[in-house]
């Protein structure tokens, strides 16, 4: 039991699978069920090896004709009908034509894994699946490619700033307290400058309008502009950044009525940005998710300044849906080298109706419609939808409109058409109405609805997906919500029904869907922040170029854009989308681009894509990921080990042998402890041959 002859029996150095599955939970099966690579024996012909497959029940389903003349062997891809892969394996292992059969094994996307942040199903921009966002449907792919990106990243621990010119955010906020930029030199709450940089208390950032070191957020917008760009990841909260290891610098410039942006204030704030990186602080951006229609030449030299210090600035191009090439919004207008210039896409990679465009004035669009992102817990969300028997249909909350228990309003639901006075009838006292939206205002048709005695309203939209409304001024107002075209639609095809509508205050809920080229700027600061997490002696302008020049073409934009173009987060590291990263390649080749991701420069039989997905030196022969195993005297135990590297995640199967495969999971989702891996496993009673097979996770 203690010669090395039994040692190697249980010593498999198993194969890595390419990639990783985008499924946390091992699959039953890697490989094709019912097919197997082959390579035949030197004296089989590609005749004989088919006469050999038929005999068998089997198919030559591909011939490797270039790689079989270079091995003087054929080797193909071999198909059963019937045949699970393990007694096809059998079968081909007693057939003397054949000398080697092996599964036909599944390679997976070397993208991030899904993160836990259970709102993320919501956030199409980062990924679309063509999942339902505020009751519509997008196109498959239509995103930023995020998971694709992250998978991508350069390992770094060092801070990324991005400074946000807004109305404030909420420090409290659980998705974002823990990236926020924290002033090193700043003693929160003495009341003075320890710094010596003019601001007291700036600990966070700053409070341009009242002077103060404190941060509030009164206006929502802030928080939310922030959760696009740095929303903390894998939390198993809420939302994700577009670059969630990123830190917020709160610059706020909200006037003392909560509604505008203070010209002098921006200008400060701008130079605040610009001083502090001059300090050392690692400011990257500057989101500006305003503008109006005044030039100033004063805020011009300020974006100018921060550009000079190595601050891009990014910029919302306005929601007038208007051509910012013939009326002016700044500070989008300026078109100063520091900048970019952001359109707003929708769930399709249209243009959204509402953004303003401009084929010389704005750079590139990005994901900006129905953006899901944090509330201040001050102001927190609504669970609002409508149950019906077993349907339970989202809704939007009207605003101004009456709240109810978390039980709802119930009673049985009534159609009412378009609202009109006449449209209800006499049961729907004491009950609800369902109306159609059209012709009359929101207000209208609710003011009508409690005149007939209703006690809630359900208005469902008259085109697709759903719809924010407003009632128009606080009152004493039903609940009133409303729906998509299609779930109305399923209401009423269901009618008659009694059900509940719900539209309660949830805590919990500190997240909102929001619409602008305000949602989509961040997208692309939270870009810039990820462009300088992976390249951070990048300059400004090739920084600038790396993201523009490499957004995905979409024909809504052309003539629309500069680019005519959507961001693309995955193109950003990865410019000739080889499947290696740029930083990668540079750092083991000097070369930015044009490594060939199959070739295997050290010999040592794992490829440059394998070397890179494993967190292995591809120009050392000694590293590759591969196991190693020892065995105490007359023990049941064996010990594994493997090279591990950070942000890497294993997965360790074991089997009898290798035909019937690897159907016994030792563990998944083991998270590398860089410079090894150890795992102690028991090894099976009365087993002769233990084989094991160790593998990425995504």
């Amino acid at each position: 039991m203690k010669s090395k002859n039994w040692l190697r029996n249980w010593l498999v150095v198993l194969s890595l699978a390419i990639g990783a599955s985008a499924r946390a939970n091992v699959p039953a099966a890697d490989y094709v069920a019912g097919e197997a690579l082959v390579r035949f024996q030197p004296a089989e012909t590609l005749t004989s090896a088919q006469q050999i497959a038929a005999r068998h029940g089997l198919t030559l389903a591909r011939h490797f004709a270039w790689l079989s003349d270079h091995e003087g062997q054929v080797i193909g891809l071999l198909h059963s009908p019937t045949l699970t892969t393990g007694a096809l394996l059998a079968e081909l292992q007693a057939e003397p034509a054949i000398a080697f059969a092996e599964p036909n094994f599944l390679r997976y996307p070397a993208d991030l894994r899904p993160p836990n942040d259970p709102k993320f199903n919501l956030l199409y921009g980062l990924r679309n699946t063509g999942q339902a966002v505020n009751g519509l449907n997008g196109t498959p792919n239509d995103d930023i490619s995020f998971l694709k990106a992250w998978g991508l990243a350069r390992p770094s621990t060092n801070e990324i700033v991005v400074a946000v010119i807004d109305s404030g955010l909420d420090p409290t906020h659980p998705d974002l307290s823990n990236n926020l930029w924290r002033n090193p030199a700043e003693i929160a709450g003495n009341t003075l400058d320890d710094d010596a940089n003019g601001y007291v208390d700036d600990v966070h950032g700053f409070d341009f309008v009242y002077q103060v070191g404190r941060l509030v957020d009164t206006n929502e917008h802030g928080t939310h502009v922030s959760g696009i760009i740095a929303a903390t990841g894998n939390n198993g909260l809420g939302v994700i950044g577009v670059d969630f290891q990123a830190h917020i610098m709160m610059l706020k410039v909200l006037d003392p009525n909560g509604s505008n942006f203070v010209s002098s204030a921006v200008v400060e704030a701008t130079q605040y940005a610009a001083m502090m990186k001059s300090r050392g602080v690692n400011v990257v951006a500057i989101n500006a998710s305003y503008g109006g229609g005044g030039y100033s030449s004063t805020e011009a030299t300020a974006i100018q300044a921060a550009g000079s210090v190595g601050i891009i600035f990014c910029a919302a191009a306005g929601n007038n849906a208007s051509d910012n090439g013939v009326s002016p919004f700044y500070p989008a207008s300026y078109r100063l080298p520091n900048m970019i210039v952001v359109a707003a896409s929708d769930q399709w990679d249209g243009l959204a109706g509402f953004s303003n465009y401009g084929a010389t004035s704005v750079d590139l669009a990005a994901p900006g419609s129905n953006i899901l992102s944090c509330l201040p817990t001050t102001s927190p969300s609504y669970d609002t939808h409508v149950q019906q028997g077993p349907n339970l249909f989202p809704a939007n909350t009207l605003t101004y409109t009456g709240a109810t228990s978390g039980a709802g309003v119930t009673g049985a639901i009534y159609y009412c058409d378009l609202g009109n006075p006449a449209d209800f009838p006499a049961a729907v006292s004491n009950n609800i109405a369902l109306i159609r939206r059209g012709t009359l205002f929101f207000s209208d048709k609710v003011t009508n609805a409690k005149a007939a005695g209703a006690k809630a309203a359900i208005i469902f939209n008259n085109v697709p997906g759903n719809f924010n409304g407003t009632l128009g001024a606080p009152g004493s107002w039903l609940p009133a919500v409303s729906l998509s075209q299609a779930d109305g639609q399923l209401l009423q095809a269901a009618l008659p029904s009694s059900g509940a509508v719900v539209n309660a205050l949830d805590p919990t809920q500190v997240y909102q869907i929001f619409s602008g080229t305000s949602m989509a700027a961040p997208q692309v600061s939270g870009a810039i922040a990820f462009a300088a997490r992976n390249f951070p002696t990048e300059a400004v302008t090739p920084r600038i170029q790396r993201i523009l020049t490499n957004a995905t073409p979409v024909p809504a934009f052309a003539g629309k854009t500069i680019t005519g173009a959507r961001l693309n987060l995955a193109h950003i590291v990865d410019t000739d989308n080889n499947g290696l990263p740029d930083w990668w390649e540079f750092q083991y080749f000097n070369l930015l681009t044009g490594t060939d991701p199959g070739a295997d420069p050290d010999h040592d039989g794992a490829s440059n894509l394998a070397e890179f997905l494993a967190g292995t030196v591809p120009t050392d022969p000694q590293s590759w990921l591969r196991l190693t195993a020892q065995s105490p005297a007359g023990g049941s135990q064996i010990t594994l080990t493997w090279p591990a590297a950070a942000g890497r995640y294993y997965r360790l199967l074991r089997g009898p042998n290798l035909l019937t495969g690897f159907s016994t999971i030792v563990q998944t989702n083991l998270s590398a402890t860089p410079p090894l891996n150890t795992l102690t496993d028991t090894l099976p009673v009365g087993t002769k041959n233990t084989f094991y097979r160790l593998q990425l996770e995504p």
